[in-house]
């Protein structure tokens, strides 16, 4: 009785030890998953945490802010303040946030999914960050701002660089290495950011229907036989009516 209870005791033990290494090395997996997805994004804050994006380029800057409850705007929750002030398309500002925020690796390339790279901040200019153009400023509900400058693009001609705003004082910066979409998010035309505008609808004009032609009446082609003569008919059938007999002359007299 005695070595039952021990062997239940171990036996206890045991998957007590089994149950937690289990469930440390699941925690560990997940946590290293976290780790590895926001190590392949360029930020990862929320999007709904977003209250305004700001898209510099050599052409020209835009801002676009989160709409309010005072906008009363149900069409898109996102509005243009700069360079006008109208609502934005919300497609154009997602395809932008989901290039900053989202996963950038690709599975069937990894050469050419989102990398990391340390270098001294003298060589910033060889990337193409030093005094660049391209910058996309993100501004949080908590007024917690976000940073990206793109640079040139690498060896390939399939990424770019880029930076987010690290402090210069450091001794080593981290530059990443974007695919190129973030180009096509960035370099639009300032009417793609623009709500594009519902076309009124045509309302259905009747077309006037057209007179309808009065032909003159034109005289018959068949002769009027109230005013014209009668013709005698070669056709037609003979008169039924008795011929009357000369009256017999009266005989003369003779002497």
């Amino acid at each position: 009785m005695k070595f039952q209870r021990s062997t239940l005791i171990l036996m206890l033990v045991a998957l007590g030890l089994a149950g937690y290494v289990y469930v440390f090395e699941v925690q560990q997996t997940s946590q290293q998953q976290k780790i590895q997805a926001v190590d392949k994004q360029i930020f990862s804050f929320s999007r709904d945490d977003v209250q305004s994006v700001t898209v510099q380029t050599p052409e020209e800057t835009i801002t676009v802010e989160r709409t309010s409850t005072e906008d009363n705007s149900e069409e898109s929750p996102w509005k243009l303040t700069q360079p006008v002030q109208v609502l934005a398309n919300q497609a154009t500002v997602d395809f932008l946030l989901n290039q900053l925020v989202t996963d950038q690796s690709i599975p069937e390339e990894p050469s050419l999914g989102l990398r990391r790279l340390t270098v001294s901040p003298e060589k910033l200019s060889e990337y193409g960050l030093e005094n660049s153009q391209q910058i996309v400023e993100v501004k949080l509900k908590n007024e917690e701002i976000y940073k990206l400058t793109i640079g040139t693009k690498d060896f390939s001609g399939r990424s770019v660089y880029g930076q987010t705003n690290t402090p210069k004082t450091e001794e080593e910066l981290s530059i990443l290495v974007i695919p190129e979409g973030i180009l096509s998010a960035i370099n639009r035309p300032l009417e793609e950011w623009e709500l594009p505008q519902a076309e009124p609808e045509q309302a259905e004009t009747e077309t006037p229907s057209q007179p309808s032609e009065t032909v003159p009446e034109t005289e018959s082609s068949e002769p009027n036989t109230q005013n014209s003569p009668e013709t005698e008919n070669p056709f037609s059938e003979p008169s039924l009516e008795p011929l009357q007999s000369p009256e017999p002359s009266e005989p003369e007299n003779t002497p």
